[in-house]
């Protein structure tokens, strides 16, 4: 994954996720595109669908920076992530990760960026 923010005005570079489980713990590691160089990533929502855990995740838009004197901020922009949680009560099967959002695509089931690991 990558460790700085670039600014990819024709989206060439793929969003990207990977996940890693160590114990009760994951990680999930990525770069993807966010409009404005101010946003972030942040959890939308986790459901539990039987014994598959489910993590969305989505931009967070950062009104601070999103402004007409502000330009050079306006993307998109890769830029790189980490989300860390733990599972509490024991473990799922399998652990899903989606991210979505405007300017991010891939092969999940909504479009987004997408990645599943069989625990």
């Amino acid at each position: 994954m990558g460790s700085e923010w670039i600014r990819d005005y024709l989206q060439v570079e793929d969003d990207v996720l990977a996940l890693t489980v160590a114990g009760n713990q994951f990680t999930v590691e990525g770069n993807a595109h966010l409009e404005w160089e101010c946003d972030t990533f942040g959890l939308k929502h986790v459901f539990v669908n039987g014994r598959v855990g489910e993590v969305y995740l989505e931009p967070v838009a950062n009104d601070a920076c999103r402004t007409n004197e502000n330009k050079a901020g306006r993307g998109p922009w890769l830029a790189p992530f980490s989300v860390t949680g733990r599972f509490d009560g024991g473990r799922p099967d399998a652990l899903e990760v989606h991210l979505e959002g405007q300017f991010i695509r891939g092969d999940g089931p909504r479009g987004g960026a997408y990645t599943r690991q069989e625990l």
